[in-house]
């Protein structure tokens, strides 16, 4: 009987000792989206994040650092002349989380969402002028965006919509 116990466990320690070296293996390659320019929803990139996700906690708001874009950003932190492994690129998000920047990243997300989750109506001005105010809106953006948003043809858009629009119109001008 202890010898069945004894071996049980040298093959649990064997398992234990094979996801490790798995897991360091995986942790020396590069990803995928660095090799090729990947969108968010490519099979490779997918691959990306699920190897993140082990290693790295990311929350509901965390969530929007897995865009190519952003992770491209965050690692451009790194030295560029090293190879990005898997395994730097984790070092570089844990370090992004820590600074001043990730609570700037957060406090956007949050208020995309809120702006996302409103429907535009100038009737409500007043208290929904305050998402742009933390945008950095001045008083005559301000009362432009509110004209913008007056537009028969803008009644049905959300803020955020709305804001997109609105950005792509004055870079039109």
């Amino acid at each position: 009987m202890n010898r069945k116990i004894g071996l049980l466990l040298f093959a649990i320690l064997i398992g234990f000792i094979a996801l490790a070296q798995q897991q360091s293996d995986v942790l020396q390659k590069q990803p995928n989206f660095l090799r090729a320019r990947l969108k968010h929803n490519d099979p490779l990139f997918i691959e990306d994040v699920k190897v993140l996700k082990q290693f790295v906690e990311f929350d509901s708001i965390d969530v929007e650092i897995l865009k190519p874009q952003l992770l491209y950003t965050i690692i451009s932190e790194t030295k560029p002349d090293t190879l990005i492994t898997y395994h730097t690129l984790i070092a570089a998000i844990n370090s992004f989380k820590q600074g001043i920047g990730y609570v700037e990243f957060r406090k956007g997300i949050i208020l995309y969402r809120e702006m996302a989750s409103l429907k535009v109506n100038p009737k409500n001005w007043e208290k929904d002028q305050l998402l742009f105010r933390k945008l950095g809106f001045t008083e005559a953006d301000l009362e432009d965006f509110l004209l913008f948003i007056a537009k028969p043809e803008n009644a049905n858009l959300n803020y955020k919509q709305a804001y997109l629009a609105y950005m792509k119109e004055i870079d039109s001008l």
